[in-house]
């Protein structure tokens, strides 16, 4: 079915009565992780910018500079979060890579690593550190609307917050996460580059403590993206759908507020983009099924925890059990809800018309206001 900007505004509204106070951590944010909860009728109640895949000031650029194209400065806050892991450093990193093989992926740590953006990019933010800026959140909606805590990168910022707030997992919804692979060594050990680093999972490598800590916290709820997060990706098909939904690709470069849809696209040419601009789609869609959750189809109860040993392959992987068979001493494991698929079609008409959403006058007026972009 194909959804309108109107038809999915009047679904927002139908939900408002299940809105959710969502609080998001991530080291590098897509605008749709932070559209959808808000076109779904949701709240974001924080916005933390965590190290990892990218600097810290990279990714409270990168955020500013998306609050500032949507015009969303005044009603999302926006914090910093974790500024490095709570154990691992980097010449740790390096040496575990010497050891075990390296990671196509460092993010943050790759050698040469520069930065994008500088703090000048950083237009405002509040100066609360992410994790007490967590901690206020679920304090003030305990006993009302708890909050549900999203996460698409480091867990560090989570972990950080458990350590000072431990109940505070008892007076939230739930936690969605984004990463958790688990299967992927053969696509790993025989896929060119980017398919290893698709397959590999340093959302949890960089840190493996927090991870654990974190995913073994025993929330009443915890999705875990995985695999399926993999498996929707751009196509031409999606680009020549957006090309011809604005018109032309000249006026996408053209128009500043489609900066973001130009980035997507590149050169507008599948084929000739580089790896980095051919992504899955990885922190919107887990967004897409916490903000609307009937579009997720599939799912799996499993145990998980990871694999905290530093003289091991596995460091910071996700390690998964059936429920009947995993460990019930010595090795702290937790309940979790894997992602297994999701409604393909319906993400993908979301992801188009959210991008030609006019999202200048949300603060003001709420998803009642939102309207079609006019170029």
């Amino acid at each position: 079915m194909k959804f309108s900007t109107l038809s999915i505004i009047a679904t927002a509204l139908a939900q408002c009565a299940s809105a959710k106070k969502i609080f998001i951590d991530n080291d590098g944010l897509a605008p749709m992780q932070l559209l959808f909860p808000l076109a779904a009728g949701h709240e974001v109640v924080g916005l933390s910018m965590s190290f990892g895949s990218a600097s810290v000031v990279d990714t409270m650029g990168m955020a500013s500079s998306i609050l500032d194209t949507y015009n969303l400065s005044s009603c999302v806050p926006l914090h910093i979060g974790a500024q490095q892991p709570l154990l691992r450093t980097n010449e740790t990193f390096q040496a575990w890579e010497k050891l075990f093989g390296n990671l196509v992926w460092q993010g943050a740590w790759a050698p040469g690593y520069v930065d994008a953006y500088t703090w000048d990019n950083v237009s405002s933010y509040d100066p609360t550190e992410g994790a007490i800026a967590l901690i206020n959140a679920v304090k003030a909606n305990k006993d009302t609307d708890p909050i549900t805590i999203y996460t698409g990168g480091l867990l560090t910022t989570v972990a950080q917050a458990l350590s000072i707030y431990p109940q505070m997992v008892d007076e939230v919804e739930g936690l969605y996460m984004m990463g958790g692979y688990v299967d992927t060594q053969l696509a790993a050990a025989t896929g060119d580059a980017i398919t290893i680093d698709i397959n590999t999972d340093i959302n949890l490598i960089q840190d493996p403590e927090a991870a654990q800590m974190v995913l073994t916290a025993g929330w009443k709820e915890l999705y875990i993206g995985a695999n399926v997060t993999n498996y929707l990706v751009p196509s031409q098909e999606l680009y020549d759908k957006i090309i011809a939904r604005a018109g032309s690709l000249e006026i996408i470069r053209d128009t500043p507020y489609m900066t973001w849809v130009s980035t997507l696209l590149g050169t507008g040419n599948y084929s000739e983009n580089n790896d980095q601009q051919t992504l899955p789609f990885w922190d919107e869609v887990v967004s897409a099924f916490m903000a609307w959750p009937e579009m997720l189809l599939e799912t799996t109860d499993i145990k998980v925890a990871v694999d905290t040993s530093y003289y091991s392959p596995f460091y910071g992987s996700l390690r998964a059990w059936q429920p009947d068979w995993a460990p019930t001493e010595g090795y702290k494991v937790a309940n979790a809800t894997l992602a297994d698929k999701i409604d393909d079609a319906r993400f993908y008409d979301i992801l188009l018309d959210y991008y030609f959403t006019n999202w200048t006058q949300y603060c003001t007026t709420g998803v009642e206001g939102l309207t079609n972009v006019v170029l």
